[in-house]
C-alpha cells in the first residue's frame, strides 16, 4: 500500500496556563499528520504533540525524515526508531486508515462532573468554595486535581488540612507531586490521608524512578502512576494500581485500546493538552474507560483548551484551518 504522507505545524497558547511542581505550561506546539491511501480514498489523522517543549526537536527532526511517498511497510519500520509522540500520531493515523480505529461520531464531556478539574493551586480554595455552592447531584460528585509540591512543605500541610476540612461528599480529590516528593513527605502526606474517602489517588508522588517506594507505599495508600510508566513502559503490565495513561505521549495508543476493551482496570486517560486531532482518540479511550470495571472520569483539563476550531470534533475542519 502507497500512503501520502502529509504534516501541518500548529501553536496555540492555553487559555489558563498550568504549573506543576517541575515548570510552567502555557502554551503547546506540535504537528497534525495525515495519512491517505488515494486507491481507495481512505484517510488517518493523528497528532504528534510532545508535552514539553524540550521534545519539539528531537520530534521535528523525526518528522523530516518521513518521505511525501513511502510504503506501508516502510512506515511500519521506520516508526520504531522514532520519538514516542511521533510514533503515538502515525499509529493513530494508521489505525484509522487501515479501519482498526474507528471514532464515534462524538463524545461529549460537558457537564462539569464527567471530566476532572484542574484546579489551580494559586486559588485552590476559592475554586473549591464555588463548586461546593453548585447544585450537583451527590451521586455525581465532581472530581478536582490538586498540583503540589509548588509552595513550600508547611505552607502545603496547611492548605491540605484546610481543603480537607472544607471538603464533603459533593468533591471528588486528585494530588499530584508530578514525582517531587521525598519518602518522608510522602508518608506524611499518606498518613494524613488513608482514611480519606474523597480521596481517588496520590498521583506519581515520588521519582518515577523510586519503584520501591511507589510499591511500598501503594500498601497504604491508592498511588496512581503517571511519569513512571512513560519512562519505563514495562510498568504497564506489572503496576497493579492506578495507571496514569496519556495516549499521545505513549508510543501506540492502539495498545491502550485494546486493555479498555479487555476490560483492565485502574486506567485513567488525561490529556496533554491535545488539539480536537488528538482529543479525539482521548475521549473514545475515556468512553470505554467509562464503560469498565473501575470507571474514572478522565482528566481533560477543558479549562485549559481555548475554544477554537482547532479543538473543532471534525478532523478535516481542523486540517483545513491550518
Amino acid at each position: 500500500m502507497k500512503i501520502l504522507f502529509k504534516k501541518k505545524y500548529f501553536f496555540f497558547r492555553l487559555a489558563r496556563s498550568v504549573t506543576n511542581s517541575r515548570k510552567q505550561l502555557i502554551s503547546k506546539k506540535g504537528w497534525i499528520i495525515k495519512l491517505e491511501n488515494n486507491e481507495d480514498n481512505k484517510i488517518g489523522f493523528g497528532e504528534v504533540s510532545p508535552l514539553y517543549p524540550e521534545n519539539i526537536k528531537a520530534c521535528e527532526k523525526d518528522i523530516a525524515l518521513i518521505p511525501d511517498y513511502l510504503e506501508r511497510s516502510e512506515l511500519l519500520k521506520q516508526i520504531k526508531k522514532f520519538h514516542p509522540c511521533v510514533q503515538s500520531g502515525l499509529n493513530t493515523a494508521l489505525a484509522e486508515l487501515n479501519g482498526e480505529l474507528v471514532f464515534d461520531r462524538e463524545h461529549k464531556f460537558d457537564k462539569i462532573h464527567q471530566s476532572a478539574i484542574l484546579c489551580d493551586s494559586e486559588n485552590i480554595l476559592d475554586e473549591i468554595y464555588i463548586h461546593m455552592k453548585k447544585p450537583i447531584s451527590i451521586s455525581e460528585p465532581i472530581t478536582l486535581k490538586w498540583k503540589v509540591g509548588i509552595k513550600d512543605r508547611k505552607s502545603e500541610e496547611l492548605l491540605l488540612e484546610e481543603i480537607l476540612n472544607l471538603i464533603n461528599e459533593k468533591i471528588r480529590l486528585r494530588i499530584d507531586p508530578n514525582g517531587t516528593w521525598n519518602r518522608e513527605v510522602a508518608t506524611r502526606w499518606a498518613d494524613i490521608l488513608k482514611d480519606i474517602y474523597n480521596l481517588d489517588w496520590l498521583e506519581q508522588p515520588l521519582s518515577e524512578d523510586d519503584l520501591e517506594g511507589l510499591n511500598s507505599l501503594q500498601k497504604k495508600i491508592p498511588v496512581a502512576l503517571d511519569e513512571s510508566l512513560l519512562k519505563h513502559p514495562h510498568l504497564i503490565n506489572k503496576w497493579n494500581g492506578w495507571q496514569i495513561r496519556r495516549p499521545s505521549q505513549e508510543k501506540n495508543p492502539i495498545k491502550l485500546l485494546k486493555e479498555l476493551e479487555n476490560k483492565k482496570a485502574y486506567r485513567a486517560i488525561s490529556t496533554s493538552f491535545e488539539t480536537g486531532i488528538g482529543r479525539r482518540i482521548i475521549n473514545q479511550l475515556a468512553f470505554l474507560q467509562l464503560k469498565g470495571p473501575t470507571p474514572k472520569v478522565p482528566g481533560l483539563a477543558l479549562k485549559q483548551t481555548p475554544k477554537t476550531s482547532l479543538f473543532s470534533n471534525n478532523a478535516e475542519l481542523i486540517w483545513d484551518k491550518l
